[in-house]
């Protein structure tokens, strides 16, 4: 669904272009005017989608008097552009090519699944399950999960597929997960929900663990439980209750803009770890966190 959303939009924003630079050259605009309007027009529209999150984040941080050191905000909007550039762009718009067919790494080693968050695709790893393969781990294993906008809930019994799929294919008997963002709470209801022997260890990556403000401006039943302090979010803590989770990692940003404020993606029971100077898409692009997901799950 994800894949023909971005697809219909660059066709419609290339037509677009079409038009414009027929119109323009109608009219005598040199070609070199043209090309450097549409690039201009192109570059302004995709800074928009990382600059818009960064604004309001930025306006939250100072109500509370939270503010970050500039470098470190301007080095992680700089990369959470690159990221979702790349991102929309590319990878989730043609994830097969992006990323390839699963699973990528060894084939003899423990399988790791890839879970991807809001409004997202498999094709949101092709960085990340590529340094994973690199650094010598895998099988490793992506997924789709779909409707975009349906309750975190009715994304469970996908995600179990998924990995009595991949135990199936590979023998083995537990599955480790890395999550981003929404994909961390879908991984959560799994646990609450199914038998938690599947898991042998967890990973979650700006996952919005008690919620985000910025949930509110959001689509969907998924995004309203993703709101700071949800219904839904007290009842997951509450299913938790008594069960013993597999072993977990959060890593998460000072700088993220989707999750507000940042320590909502701490976990009681879990080890947490905050970075800083990177975005809440950068997160699956950086070098340093790749690197620290690999050595947990080694």
């Amino acid at each position: 669904m994800l894949q023909l959303i971005l697809i219909s939009l660059l066709s419609v924003e290339a037509i677009f272009y079409v038009w414009l630079c027929h119109f323009l050259d109608e009219r005598g605009v040199s070609v070199a005017a043209i090309a450097t309007l549409v690039l201009l027009i192109a570059l302004l529209w995709r800074l928009s989608h990382a600059l818009g999150s960064f604004v309001v984040t930025s306006v939250l941080r100072y109500r509370d008097g939270r503010t970050l050191p500039w470098g470190n905000s301007l080095t992680a909007l700089a990369n959470e552009f690159a990221a979702r550039f790349v991102c929309f762009n590319w990878a989730q718009a043609f994830p097969g090519r992006a990323l390839g067919p699963d699973p990528n790494g060894r084939r003899d080693g423990a399988p790791i699944l890839l879970v991807h968050g809001y409004v997202c695709n498999r094709g949101l790893w092709m960085a990340m399950s590529k340094k994973l393969a690199a650094a010598g781990l895998g099988p490793i294993y992506t997924v789709s999960l779909t409707p975009l906008f349906s309750g975190i809930d009715t994304l469970v019994p996908k995600l179990n597929a998924k990995i009595e799929a991949i135990c199936a294919e590979t023998g083995a008997p537990k599955v480790m997960i890395v999550a981003h963002s929404m994909g961390g709470l879908v991984a959560r209801a799994y646990l609450a929900q199914t038998d938690s022997s599947r898991v042998a260890k967890l990973v979650t990556l700006g996952s919005p663990h008690r919620g985000t403000q910025l949930a509110r401006l959001g689509l969907g039943i998924n995004a309203s439980q993703m709101s700071t302090e949800s219904a839904w979010l007290k009842d997951l803590a509450s299913r938790e209750t008594g069960r013993a989770p597999p072993g977990t990692l959060s890593i998460y940003t000072l700088n993220d803009d989707l999750v507000y404020p940042p320590e909502s993606s701490v976990l009681a029971w879990a080890e947490n770890v905050p970075v800083s100077a990177i975005g809440h898409m950068g997160l699956v692009f950086s070098d340093a966190v790749a690197e620290r997901v690999s050595r947990y799950l080694r």
